[in-house]
């Protein structure tokens, strides 16, 4: 998807099959029917079948649930990859606030579209058996998941199937925007499931774009369009643009970049939420700012004390402005009429809130110790969490391996990281690994595994790092450490070692003193994970 979209409404593509196979007249494209298999179908590895009741002159309107029947023909393997979607892959990713997508725009479109039925079935066939779970999760720092098992080939058949539909529709300038942003969500949470990372942020990068265009074209247009197609089209963009709005906000968490400046979109001052999925959207909106004021302010802390003076000001003014609108997002969400703070929904919404909290307000304080004045909002963070994961548990107790939107990972990776009382961090640790594995772009092991490390370093920095990592930690009653050993950032990179083993590293800075202009001095560090070498 690397062409701009040249979108039109209502169905396109070649005119539907009347009189051939039943496997093209399901997917809706021209049929060269020939006997006993078509072409089309034998050249794609589709299961071919003629009706006895096909006639030319034969019209027939198919409803959702027949057109789904007819899918059955394209044989047993992906009929049983829908099946596992439509009964466990979609509920799991929807949970109850992504329903919409997950389980409505999805299976609506996937009956005529064939790119999406592929996309469906490839991701459904990853959900089962995520890659990202068959690989080292350190191994998946520079690379993705390597093709090892024929489950894993034959997803990735039908997602270079789906791929090469959407491409020649773009390149033919006949593609249609529902079908090009939905495919562009199922791509995303394909390469996610395959550990691809940055193929995954790029498809973001590429889909932001597309939907951002439509809508200035759309609003610009609006005399230009049937009431229909306008309505169609914002109901697509109710749905979608807060799913890429979300995954911006975890690209700019993770490598500090957005893809698109989301100011000529902004939520309206004080805006009432009216339920749950858009007290998500405005606080995850809160998120990104928040993320954005916290770069702001790390590069003001390397500023010499003369240049610092002249930008604290505007960084006050816009925390001010943050705290406020949060403060304002609590109360209202707060009094939503079914508000049930025991719910699990609630549940994550509340620790975000409380960890974003937490980080506004110490945004624009250099010395570590500040956070230490949280300790009682780092607690609330940990309550929450245990009813936000005990919500996702299934029946028997298992988490889903994967789900697409971030969940309890931020708000526990920030009080692992910066809440020092042994107690509370080694807790959100341990709800770490009891949460779903892999939230989004977040893998929470190996988070935990990293965050381990640096407690360890900042708890008993003289001591010897081990493999244990995590399980040592979690045994240990730990302690309070002294500012001098808090670290201030830190990053994990790769390599390969000289007989080809990969290597972890670990890079984290610790405050020392103020140079001699007013500047803040750190110390850069680097270590070998313990047991990297793989």
């Amino acid at each position: 998807m690397t062409t701009p979209l040249a979108a039109r409404s209502g169905r396109v593509g070649r005119p539907k099959s009347k009189t051939g196979c039943d496997t093209c007249k399901a997917r809706r494209v021209r049929c060269g029917e020939e006997k006993p298999q078509c072409l089309r179908c034998s050249s794609t590895g589709r299961q071919c079948s003629y009706s006895l009741s096909s006639t030319p002159n034969g019209k027939k309107t198919e409803s959702p649930h027949q057109q789904i029947a007819l899918y059955s023909h394209q044989g047993s393997r992906e009929r049983r990859a829908f099946e596992y979607y439509f009964h466990k892959a979609g509920p799991a990713l929807s949970g109850v606030l992504d329903v919409a997508f997950w389980r409505g725009s999805v299976l609506q479109i996937c009956r005529m579209e064939p790119a999406i039925w592929d996309a469906i079935i490839s991701l459904s066939s990853l959900y089962e058996r995520p890659p990202i779970h068959e690989s080292s999760p350190f191994r998946l720092i520079n690379s993705p998941a390597e093709v090892e098992h024929l489950y894993h080939h034959e997803a990735l058949v039908w997602y270079s199937r789906s791929l090469a539909v959407v491409q020649q529709r773009i390149d033919r300038g006949e593609a249609d925007l529902s079908v090009c942003l939905i495919s562009c969500i199922l791509f995303i949470a394909i390469e996610l499931l395959q550990g691809n990372r940055r193929g995954a942020l790029n498809l973001c990068t590429q889909g932001i774009q597309m939907m951002n265009t439509a809508i200035r074209r759309a609003t610009g247009s609006m005399g230009a369009v049937s009431n229909k197609a306008f309505i169609d089209r914002a109901s697509l963009f109710s749905v979608v643009k807060p799913i890429f709005r979300r995954l911006d906000t975890w690209a700019l968490i993770t490598d500090g970049t957005s893809s698109t400046d989301w100011s000529f979109d902004p939520d309206p001052v004080n805006m009432q939420v009216k339920s749950i999925e858009e007290a998500r959207n405005v606080l995850c909106n809160i998120v990104t700012d928040m993320k954005s004021l916290n770069i702001e302010t790390k590069r003001h802390w390397n500023l010499p004390a003369e240049k610092r003076a002249n930008n604290i000001s505007d960084l006050a003014s816009r925390r001010s402005s943050l705290k406020n609108r949060l403060s304002h997002w609590h109360q209202s969400f707060t009094s939503l009429p079914n508000f049930d703070q025991d719910s699990g929904g609630s549940a994550l919404l509340l620790m975000t809130f409380t960890s974003v909290l937490i980080e506004i307000e110490t945004c624009l304080d250099s010395n570590q110790m500040t956070y230490d004045n949280f300790e009682a909002e780092f607690t609330q963070i940990i309550d929450y969490a245990t009813t936000a994961i005990s919500s996702t548990r299934s029946p028997e107790g298992n988490q889903p391996r994967f789900v697409f939107e971030v969940g309890v990972f931020l708000p526990l990776f920030i009080t692992a990281l910066k809440c020092r009382f042994p107690r509370i961090r080694r807790r959100a640790l341990q709800l770490l690994h009891e949460a779903p594995p892999a939230q989004g772009v977040f893998m929470c092991v190996p988070a935990a595994q990293a965050v381990a490390v640096l407690v360890a370093l900042e708890e008993e920095p003289t001591t010897a790092l081990t493999i244990s990592g995590t399980e040592e930690v979690l045994s240990k009653p730990g302690c309070i450490p002294p500012a001098r050993n808090r670290i201030w950032e830190f990053n994990v990179s790769s390599d390969n070692d000289p007989e080809g083993r990969t290597r972890n590293w670990l890079h984290y800075s610790l405050q020392d003193f103020y140079d001699i202009k007013g500047g803040l001095k750190f110390i850069q560090n680097v270590v070998l994970f313990p047991g990297a070498q793989q």
